[in-house]
């Protein structure tokens, strides 16, 4: 009797999310995928299918922005009578503006999307993970986490809110000796996405070599999940070095370079 384990994943219809999926496919996981675009899902559903038929793939529209999407998700999941065995939460949006002139109902947006929901569907499927024999919860986080950035100025404190709630939340766990819950918060720098195009960047401005695609990162996050690490893993070296710099950095010269960059990405 087919008995695969379930992942979780948020934000499946385009960029990390999307590619996390296929790869997961591959590992032979059933698969849980939600976005908004439920037409994408369902191409993203048949293009897997095509090629791996022993897997069962359910897919959810649930846009995570809204209040209360995180317990409608929850209940559509176990009215499957599905148990999960790794969440990725991997969905989540960014802004690029001086705050000043930021729209609010795009902040409110964003904070529910990338700290609420994300914090709510860790909690409603904490169990699930703790009863699985291999659970683990993945975070996609970002560099942003470990500097303040202007002109990025909520975002990336709710990155670092994810990385914070992470490492909170794996300690809590390894203290349980009953569970082997991995807890993973992925930390990638610039990646092709969806992402600047709904934040109003154009990330054309930075250095060759300093963009990674979305499929690098997903096959970072599977090879990691696979070594059993847990903690924070931050993905390629020259983000690795940024990040080290940034804990040993004076505030004020790190303000400044962020803000220089992102200037160069608001003005592309």
């Amino acid at each position: 009797m087919k008995n695969n384990k379930i992942a979780l994943i948020t934000g499946a219809s385009s960029g990390i999310g999307y590619e996390l999926a296929k790869l997961f496919a591959k590992e032979g996981y059933d698969l849980i995928l939600t976005a908004r675009r439920l037409e994408r899902l369902n191409h993203l559903k048949e293009s897997i299918k095509a090629t791996i038929s022993d897997i069962t793939i359910t897919t959810f529209t649930e846009d995570l922005s809204e209040e209360n999407s995180a317990e409608e998700l929850f209940r559509k999941v176990k009215e499957q009578n599905l148990n999960v065995d790794i969440l990725i939460n991997n969905a989540g949006m960014g802004d690029l503006s001086y705050f000043a002139d930021s729209d609010i109902k795009r902040l409110s947006t964003m904070l529910h999307l990338n700290i609420n929901s994300l914090s709510k569907l860790s909690r409603l499927f904490i169990n699930d993970l703790k009863n699985s024999p291999r659970g683990a919860l993945i975070n996609i986080a970002s560099t942003a986490s470990f500097q303040p950035v202007p002109l990025m100025a909520a975002y990336a404190a709710t990155k670092a809110y994810v990385k914070s709630f992470s490492l909170a939340l794996m300690a809590e766990l390894k203290e349980d000796k009953t569970n082997k819950v991995q807890v993973l918060c992925i930390c990638p720098g610039v990646t092709e996405t969806e992402f600047f195009a709904s934040a109003n960047a154009n990330p054309l401005g930075l250095p060759e070599g300093f963009i990674a695609s979305s499929e690098e990162v997903a096959e970072f996050t599977l090879d990691t999940l696979k070594k059993g690490k847990s903690g924070v893993a931050v993905h390629g070296k020259m983000n690795s070095f940024v990040a080290l710099l940034s804990r040993v950095l004076p505030v004020n010269f790190s303000n400044a370079v962020s803000l220089y960059v992102m200037k160069k990405l608001i003005r592309a």
